[in-house]
This record gives structure tokens, sequence and C-alpha cells, in this order.
């Protein structure tokens, strides 16, 4: 029978610790950086030039596309072939992943403003509002509380993604973990450090979720009576 022995977890609780900096910075650097692209995205979706809003569409379709872990290894090691320039493990990732959570905001803030009645629009007309500060000051606003509870999913589920990092070295709490077990031959324990490490990250995340989630529901059902 497997004999649980946690002194192994606190002997290598400095490079765990280590492990979990990166994967933090590195989901704060995707999730702000996606962040700003996916708005960016979703509003060139919208605009009235055709060509910009074309390729905004066919590159949201393509990325949407490939699966996350082939974009990641391609990006790793076939752009710096075709550029001749030189990436290290972490930026690769933070640009794949960010990228990947992109074009999902850039969907979900599309879908945030067409949810926005045309009624609230034309207030900002009848205001004289110009087109960017009706977008600005009234639109988004409004668009804004329908978009946080898919953002914050996806914010989670980009979380989930950060340990794909693992397979290009990248030394984020995955790689670590498994170097460590196969040192210790102690899977166990390490695995479920880990587990225990992205539920204490996730979770609220996950919780928050779940609350405006709740919030959108009553507000709809106060709508029905």
């Amino acid at each position: 029978m497997y004999k649980w022995n946690w002194d192994w977890v606190i002997e290598y609780k400095e490079q765990l610790i280590e492990a979990a900096y990166v994967t933090i910075k590195l989901n704060i650097y995707i999730i702000l950086i996606g962040s700003v692209i996916g708005l960016l995205l979703g509003l060139l979706k919208r605009v009235n030039f055709f060509p910009i809003r074309i390729i905004t569409i066919g590159f949201i379709d393509i990325i949407r596309t490939l699966p996350a872990l082939v974009l990641l290894i391609w990006f790793y090691f076939c752009v710096p072939i075709f550029f001749q320039i030189s990436i290290d493990a972490f930026t690769t990732t933070v640009i794949v992943l960010s990228l990947n959570l992109a074009v999902f905001i850039a969907e979900i803030v599309d879908a945030g403003i067409e949810s926005v009645p045309e009624l609230h629009k034309d207030y900002g007309e009848l205001l004289g509002f110009s087109k960017r500060n009706n977008l600005r000051y009234i639109v988004l606003p409004i668009a804004l509380r329908n978009m946080t509870p898919p953002i914050v999913g996806q914010y989670i589920n980009s979380i989930k993604l950060s340990v794909l990092a693992s397979f290009i070295a990248v030394p984020e709490l995955l790689s670590v973990t498994q170097d460590i077990i196969s040192q210790t031959y102690r899977p166990l324990e390490f695995y479920t450090v880990l587990a225990i490490v992205f539920l204490v990250i996730l979770l609220p995340g996950t919780l928050l979720s779940k609350r405006y989630e709740l919030k959108a529901m009553m507000k709809k059902s106060n709508k029905g009576y």
C-alpha cells in the first residue's frame, strides 16, 4: 500500500513556491494582454470598413480553430526559423495564450455590445454624442454587465490552459512538479499539492462567475413579471 510522506513536499517547497510565482506572473500577463487585444478585436469586428472587419473575423476564426497546444508548439519552433528571431519559452507562451484568450474575449465583447437595446444606443445620439463617445459612455458600460460572467469564465479556462507551457519547458507549476516527481517518485503528494494550488487560484473566480450569473438570472426573472 502507498504510504504518504509529506516531508518531500516540505523539502521541495522553495521550488514549488518559485513555480507558483512563475504561474501567477504568466497568467497576469496573459489576462492583461489578452483582454486588451480582445477588446480591440471585438470593436474592430464591428467597424463599417469591410476590409478591416473581414480580416479581423478571419484572424479570430483561425486562432479559435487551432488547438492552443498546436499553436504554442508551432509558434515556439517555427516562428524563430521563419523570421530569424529568438523568442524564449515564457514570452512564446504569453503571446500564444494571450491571442487564444483574446479571440474569445472578442466574441464576448461583440455579443455584449449586440445585447445592448437599441433604445439605449439612441439615447447617446439624442444627447449629441459622437459614435465613439456613445460607445464609450453608454454602450460599453451597459454591455460590460452582460460580458462579465463569460469573461470571468474565459479567464478561468485561460489559467487552466497555462499548464501547456510545460510542453516548452517554462518552469511553471506543472513542469516543476513533474521534474520533482521524476526525482522523488512521489507522484501522489506533489500532484495533490498541484491540485490544491490551482483550486485556491481558480475557486474565487468560479464563485465570482456563479455570483454574476445568479444576478443576471434574477434580473431576467424580475423583468419577466
